[in-house]
This record gives structure tokens, C-alpha cells and sequence, in this order.
């Protein structure tokens, strides 16, 4: 009895296999086709009268995971009242244990195997240690999604089956790329590694089963969905070699048994037969084993688990259609990082409330029993926090202060969460994916403004590869996605057309190292990407800009890199601290990527020394080539403290740079931004202005109460104001190729508080052959020159761009609305003596209106808009 198997403990460098009382039963390692245990190994209990075993007669023994981890609780009691808990982790290439007992006791195994499973355990008398009482691991945190599952009796359940899925999958996966125990299931298990967004282990599977010569059609079927994900020349190769030779063939349904009826709950799910396939999937959930594993065969049913991920994703309901992708994506990103936290326990956004610079929230899950909350400061102060009324069925609010500082002095700290029950794992707050010890939290007291010299900028965004190239021109418009062959001298040739808009800024793609045209899965912090001309070509350009008063400001990227970076082929061949710049949870198959996006592995922003790398590798191009500032990607992907040190670093080495910020969200969680950077992209006035004065949907009138509301949400921050950029559709596509509506909502940016960025060939009338919601690549077309430019609109922004430049009113004055009705918005920007007047016409018919203050009428022809001065007009 006491040798059937119960559960496996591993990290994919090892794969112990448990038995009910605890005792190890076999043992593979370092790779999984050895098997190191030939015969059962127990635990044995040294008393002062003698040792003996850990089980048989008189003894009872209870087994649970601890939650989200791999760590598993041994529990056992004999009948003469005596109690033992163990624990046991894999750790790097070692089974560890580790013991808690009243008595004068050690715990150790009959006989020890060297390294890999030492005979003595760790004796604990106070807090166990981190390796063993982790937070939840990142592949359990993905458990969240279960909450998108309507009508699910016994969510709790389902959610716990869910993480523990991904979590013993992992457990089996050997750094290979091959599943211990699948046989055939392996390419089932790997599709539901992909469905649920563990993309590179899926990836690695299948690169493992390549290279092995694999070829069945049930291969071929797995990869083909991979590679709707996942870009690899190599695999697509292989791909169509196995269609040639096996063709392609879904997997075959199970012989009855917990996976047959998890496989009809899928398909039932995939076929939209949503009571059917609940019931099913509850029918299977029935019979899991204490542990939350599915078993069969005396082993791991690998197969079910992944059946059970493949079911809970087909039972999520479909979005609907999405029209402006970027927007509806974005807007989820930090629900999701929330979502998780919640998962662990407890959430905090890094920073402190809106307008209140030293409140601090935490939200703790309400179905733990909680004691109390404390921040524990870095000088060692631990501060009570406040618990606020109860939400039904909504995670409990807690508020506290950090204490007063001086300016510019940073404060830092961690939430704790002290749980009733003693014995609980500690427990910390997070801002996503949880933290062993707690995540490190900052505030900087009464930190700088902004830079002056934005309120004056006018921003040109350019897409290196897309734009121009000295003496030639760019490729005509083919793939998407292929190189176009842009240059930084080929942008210094144009600098002529960037100041003639009356821009002063000029914001470049990224031009680190990079295989894309995009440059955003860069493979190098420092170097500059050699097609576009090396370092030599950006100092050029530099030089060249300064010279015309123009500012420069270069992509940064601190949340991801590209795989082919030389820190992610380090991380995954060395592992240890090389691995500790990304954000693995079991290396090296598992770990976080942007958005799931396979070429792009996160980096562990949270980490001090990744903070310091990221900061240096951002002076370095201030100091290096005399940029003045950088534009920041996926802000809410990184660690709130970051932002923090990336400002006082840049401060350091420049007087007045500029960071601005790529963050989206709710409004109350960006003014959270203040301080920690200079300036945000206003998405939410990106979006009004696309369904007013694009698509027609929202008259003046309704526009124009958004605005008035609006104009005062993110408090200290700075705004860039923008129509369209290179991860949305142009606003010509989006106008239905209206160059009226474009010429309208120009005149809007123009004459709007903040900077204006004009996203390169917005105002020469590019746009797109299809919607972007396939391949986003597609708003990056290459730069119109010549005979192929919209003169009428260019003109129209050469217009606004000398008239914004000439008047102070319109770079920095306050806004007030004037006239707002169905279809005319009227507005004034004053500054001091100065008034400037602006009146648009949001509808298709000519519009006549008598603007208090002005003489006359104002004449507006459909979709037109007039500038003009009115001193007189102020009341």
C-alpha cells in the first residue's frame, strides 16, 4: 500500500514519483529516459529510542500540493500522537526535503542517492525556507482564465485542476523538449500547452520532435496550429515535408476512460455545445485524486490534463469582432497582471493613488482569512494598513501611507499579508506574477516635472525600415512583414519634409540589433542595428537634427527582448544567473513572453540587477549619441519601481530628457504614472477622435462633454496626442479613404493641449490594403514620395504645423469648449493676451454658426474646420 503511487515532484531536470506515504518509488534524472530508483526508498524518523520507518503500521499520511507550486506537503501522524511534516522540492538537480517534528527528531531517507536525493533532510524549527514555501508559480497564475467561463458549478475546483495541469505538464517535460510519459499524447499535450499560451515549451517539443525524425500526421496536426503562433522557417520546412509524406490527421479519441470524457467535453465545447460539454467536464473533474491529478495507469494521465486545458479554452466565450484590435487588447493587459496577483492572493499596483502621493491600496482575495496587512519598509518599519468595508464577492481593500520624505528621496517597500492560520505560506502582494520574498515596491517623494521643452514639441514618428533610403526608393508594397530596406540616412536625406510639417521632434523605431522590421524583438541593448547603417549613421542623423533644432528621441524596449538576444540564448543554455534576466517559472521550456508572443521573452524587471542593466543600456544612448529622450514600450508589462530608477538614471547623465510612455489602461490607473514618467500617448482621445471623426459615430455635441471631462485626467503627466501609429489601423483606413475626415481630425490634433505626433505618411495620405487584425505589419506600409502624396492633405498639415509653431495659445494654452452642438465643436486656446478660436464640423452637411465674441458667422463646408484668431472672444 504504502508504495502506490500518488504524485510526482519535479522541475524538468528531475521527476520523482511519490507514493501515498510519502516514499520515493522512482526517480529520473538528469534526462528521463534514466531511471535512477530500482526499488522503493522511504522515509525513516531517528528517535532517541531508534529509528524507524515513516509509514506502516499506525501511521497516516495526508499529501497536498502547496498552492500553485510543485512543492509537495507530506503530512503524517502515528497513533501514538507523534506528528512529521516534510516537504519536498526538486531544486536545480536535487529532490530536497526538508522536515518540521515536536519531537527531538531527524527525518532523512533509508539511503540517499549522492546529489540528486541527499539521505539527510533540512530540519526546520521556524520559517520554512523559499525553495520550499514558493508563491504560486507563473504557469499556475494562468488559472485565472477559468473565471471567463460562464455557467461552471464548481469554479474553485476547475481553477485549482487548471493550474495543477500546466504545473505537472511542466513537471514531465524534459529539457530536451520530449513529455516523460506521454508516448504518442505528446503533440496533444503541446497543442494545449499553445492553446493556453506556455508557447515556448510548445516550441521546444516540437523542435525536440524534429530533430528526432518524428513523422506521424498527428505531428503535423500540432504543428500546423503552433505556427499560427509561432514564426519558424525551420518548422514550417518540416511542416510541409509531413504533409507531403504522412499528410495531417487529428489526434484519435481516447479509449474510454477520464481523458475519453474530457476529450467529448472539448469537443463538445469546439462544436458550441456548451451544457454538454460542462457536464462532461465536470464529470471528469469528479475523478481527480486528492492531489488534483488525473491518473492512469499507476502514472500521470498527461493526456487528460491537457484535454482539461484544451476544454476550459474552447468554453471561454469568443470576443466580438474588434475593430481597432490595439485598443481592446491593451485595455485587457493589466486587468490580466491583476488577475493574476488576485490568484496569489494579494494585488498592488506599484504606485501610490491618484493625486495622492503617499496612499497606498492593496487587494486581497476575500475568501482568505486575513489577520492583518502590513507594508514593511526597506529600513525595517512594518506599518499597519487599514482594512476598508467589505465588497461582496470583491477582493478586500486595504490602505496605508508611506511616511514623509524629504525631496527626492526614495522610499521603498513590500505588502504583507499575514494569513490566521501561522502555518500558511507568508504571503505577498504583488503587481502580477508573485514574487519569492515579496515584490519591491518605490515611491519617490516630490519628484521632478516634466520637461518645458515638451509643451513646445511637435513629434514625427518614423518606422526606420518603411521610411526612405538615400538615391533609391523602398521596395514596392509586398509582404508586410518583409525588410523594405529604410536607413537612418535615408531619414537625414527627408529632413527637409519632417520640418516642413513644423515638427521639432523626431521619434524613431527602435534601431537596436534586430532581424524584424520592427525592431522590437531586438538582439542587442547597445548595438545599432548594421542595415541601418550602423553607429556611424545615427550620430549623422543626430548632428544633423540638432542642427535644425530638432529633438531626437530612440525606442526603448525594457519588457522584452527578442529570442535571439544574446542574454535569452545565454538564459536558456546556462541557466542560473544568466536565466534570472528573464522571467522563467521552470527553466528552460517555461517562462513569460509579451502578450504570449513567443519571439518575445520578458525580461525580469523586477530584479535590481536587470533594473541597472536596463538603465545603463538607456544612458547609453543619451550619452553616446546626444539623444534627447526615449519613448518607452508596453509600460505596464514592467515593474512599477523601474520606472523610478530609469528617470533618475537619465537625469543623471542629461539635464531634461524625456521618457515618454506607451501605457494604456483605465484613466486612474495612468495618472498613477505621474512622476515616474514625463509623458503618456492619450489612447483614450486616440480612440474618440477615430469613432468621431473616422468612422462618424459620435456627434460634436457628445465629443465634445468626453473632452471636457477628459482634458484634467492624468494629473502631473504630460500627453502625446496622436490619430494613428504603427500597431493600429491608419486613420485613412479607418476614414474609409475620407481625406476630409483626415484633414478634420487633423486639424483636431493640431490645436489640441499636449504633443502632437504624426505618424509618418498619416499626412501624405498612406494607408493599408486590408485590416490590420491579421498582421498589425500592414499599418507600416513604405513612406508615399512624390507624385504619390496627397498634396491636399500634406498642405493641410504644413498649415497647421507653421501655425502651431507660431502661436503660444495653441503649444500651451488652456482649453475651453465654446460651442458644442450635433455637429459643431467650437473651442478657444488662450494663453495670457493670446486666443485662438477652432471650429469643426463633425457632420456631412455645410454648417453655419455665430461664435459669441467674433463678428459675424462662421462658414464650415462639410467635414471643414477654421483657425482663427479672436483676442476679443474671452469672457
Amino acid at each position: 500500500m504504502s508504495s502506490r503511487f500518488a504524485g510526482t515532484v519535479g522541475n524538468g531536470r528531475i521527476l520523482a514519483r511519490i507514493g501515498r506515504d510519502g516514499s520515493l518509488i522512482g526517480l529520473k534524472g538528469p534526462h528521463f529516459d534514466l531511471e535512477l530508483v530500482d526499488r522503493p526508498v522511504h522515509a525513516v524518523i531517528v528517535l532517541r529510542n531508534g529509528k524507524r520507518r515513516l509509514g506502516g503500521r499506525g501511521w497516516k499520511h495526508h499529501l497536498e500540493y502547496i498552492r500553485g507550486t510543485n512543492v509537495l506537503r507530506v503530512l503524517s501522524r502515528h497513533a501514538t500522537g507523534l506528528k512529521v511534516e516534510r516537504r519536498l522540492a526538486a531544486i536545480d538537480d536535487c529532490l530536497c526535503s526538508a522536515f518540521r517534528c515536536g519531537e527531538e527528531a531527524e527525518v532523512a531517507w533509508e539511503r540517499g542517492l549522492g546529489e540528486i536525493v541527499p539521505e539527510a533532510g533540512l530540519r526546520i524549527t521556524e520559517r520554512w525556507p523559499d525553495d520550499f514555501d514558493l508563491p504560486p508559480l507563473g504557469g499556475a497564475t494562468r488559472a485565472w482564465v477559468v473565471a471567463r467561463v460562464p455557467d461552471l458549478s464548481d469554479r474553485a475546483t476547475i481553477t485549482g485542476l487548471y493550474a495543477r495541469s500546466i504545473l505537472v505538464i511542466a513537471q514531465h517535460h524534459d529539457r530536451s523538449g520530449a513529455f516523460a510519459g506521454a508516448d504518442g499524447d505528446g503533440t496533444l499535450v503541446a497543442h494545449a500547452l499553445d492553446v493556453c499560451g506556455e508557447r515556448g515549451a510548445a516550441r521546444d517539443f516540437f523542435e525536440w520532435a524534429t530533430r528526432g525524425g518524428r513523422t506521424d500526421p498527428q505531428l503535423a496536426w500540432a504543428l500546423e496550429r503552433h505556427l499560427y503562433w509561432s514564426h519558424s522557417p525551420s518548422l514550417h520546412a518540416r511542416l510541409e515535408e509531413l504533409k507531403a509524406t504522412v499528410g495531417v490527421e487529428s489526434p484519435p479519441q481516447p479509449e474510454p476512460s477520464t481523458s475519453a470524457t474530457l476529450w467529448a467535453a472539448w469537443q463538445d465545447a469546439v462544436a458550441g455545445r456548451r451544457a454538454a460539454a460542462i457536464a462532461a467536464l465536470q464529470s471528469a473533474v469528479a475523478k481527480r485524486t486528492p492531489l488534483r491529478l488525473f491518473l492512469s495507469g499507476g502514472a500521470v494521465d498527461l493526456r487528460a490534463h491537457a484535454l482539461l486545458l484544451l476544454t476550459v479554452h474552447a468554453l471561454i466565450p469568443a470576443r466580438g469582432a474588434v475593430e481597432d484590435g490595439f485598443f481592446e487588447h491593451q485595455a485587457t493587459a493589466q486587468s490580466t497582471r491583476r488577475a493574476r496577483a488576485l490568484y496569489a492572493g494579494a494585488f498592488h499596483a506599484g504606485m501610490p493613488e491618484p493625486d495622492e502621493a503617499t496612499r497606498i491600496v492593496a487587494e486581497v482575495r476575500s475568501d482568505l482569512d486575513v489577520l492583518s496587512v502590513t507594508m514593511n519598509m526597506e529600513n525595517g518599519a512594518v506599518l499597519e494598513m487599514e482594512r476598508h468595508e467589505e465588497r461582496d464577492g470583491l477582493p478586500a481593500r486595504w490602505t496605508g501611507r508611506v511616511p514623509p520624505a524629504q525631496e527626492g528621496e526614495v522610499s521603498t517597500y513590500r505588502i504583507r499579508v499575514h494569513l490566521r492560520d501561522a502555518k500558511a505560506p507568508p504571503m505577498w502582494a504583488s503587481d502580477s506574477d508573485p514574487r519569492p520574498g515579496g515584490q519591491e515596491f518605490a515611491v519617490e517623494a516630490a519628484p521632478p516635472p516634466s520637461p518645458d521643452w515638451f509643451a513646445d514639441a511637435l513629434c514625427y514618428h518614423v518606422m526606420v525600415d518603411r521610411f526612405a533610403r538615400p538615391g533609391e526608393s523602398l521596395a514596392v508594397p509586398g509582404d508586410s512583414t518583409a525588410l523594405y530596406g529604410g536607413t537612418l540616412d535615408g531619414i537625414r536625406d527627408r529632413l527637409d519634409h519632417i520640418a516642413a510639417l513644423g515638427c521639432n521632434t523626431l521619434w524613431l523605431s527602435p534601431v537596436h540589433k534586430s532581424p524584424s522590421h520592427h525592431g522590437y524583438d531586438h538582439e542587442d541593448f547597445i548595438e545599432v542595428e548594421p542595415r541601418y547603417g550602423g553607429e556611424a549613421a545615427l550620430i549623422r542623423l543626430v548632428e544633423a537634427a540638432h542642427g535644425r533644432g530638432m529633438r531626437i528621441l530612440l525606442d526603448f524596449v525594457p519588457n522584452h527582448t527578442g529570442r535571439g538576444h544574446h542574454l535569452f540564448r545565454d538564459a536558456v543554455e546556462k541557466d542560473g544567473d544568466a536565466a534570472a534576466y528573464y522571467r522563467f517559472w521552470q527553466w528552460p521550456h517555461y517562462y513569460r513572453c509579451f502578450s504570449d508572443v513567443i519571439s518575445l521573452p520578458e525580461l525580469d524587471t523586477g530584479s535590481r540587477h536587470v533594473q541597472q542593466h536596463l538603465v545603463r543600456a538607456a544612458q547609453h544612448w543619451l550619452t553616446a549619441y546626444g539623444v534627447d529622450g526615449i519613448r518607452c514600450d508596453h509600460v505596464a508589462g514592467v515593474d512599477p519601481a523601474f520606472w523610478i530608477e530609469l528617470r533618475r538614471g537619465l537625469r543623471q547623465v542629461k539635464l531634461d530628457p524625456l521618457i515618454l510612455g506607451e501605457a494604456t489602461g483605465t484613466t486612474d490607473w495612468l495618472a498613477r504614472y505621474a512622476g515616474r514618467l514625463d509623458a503618456i500617448f492619450d489612447f483614450d482621445l486616440t480612440y474618440y477622435v477615430r469613432q468621431a471623426l473616422a468612422r462618424g459615430r459620435m456627434g460634436a455635441a457628445a465629443f465634445a462633454s468626453w473632452l471636457d471631462g477628459h482634458d484634467g485626467a492624468y494629473g502631473g503627466l504630460a500627453r502625446a496626442t496622436l490619430l494613428d501609429n504603427h500597431d493600429m489601423n491608419r486613420f485613412l483606413w479607418m476614414a474609409d479613404g475620407n481625406v476630409d475626415r483626415v484633414k478634420l481630425a487633423a486639424t483636431l490634433l493640431l490645436t489640441l493641449p499636449g504633443m502632437p505626433v504624426i505618424y509618418y505618411g498619416t499626412e501624405v495620405g498612406l494607408s493599408q490594403r486590408h485590416d490590420g487584425i491579421v498582421e498589425n505589419a500592414e499599418a507600416r506600409l513604405p513612406m508615399l514620395w512624390g507624385s504619390d502624396q496627397n498634396q491636399a492633405i500634406l498642405e493641410h498639415f504644413q498649415r497647421l504645423g507653421k501655425l502651431r509653431g507660431e502661436s503660444l495659445a495653441l503649444r500651451r494654452g488652456a482649453r475651453r469648449t465654446v460651442i458644442a452642438d450635433a455637429e459643431v465643436f467650437v473651442y478657444e486656446r488662450w494663453i495670457e493676451d493670446e486666443s485662438v478660436i477652432v471650429a469643426l464640423n463633425f457632420s456631412e452637411q455645410a454648417q453655419r454658426r455665430e461664435v459669441p465674441g467674433l463678428p459675424g458667422s462662421i462658414e464650415l463646408p462639410p467635414l471643414g474646420s477654421t483657425v482663427m484668431e479672436a483676442s476679443t472672444i474671452r469672457s
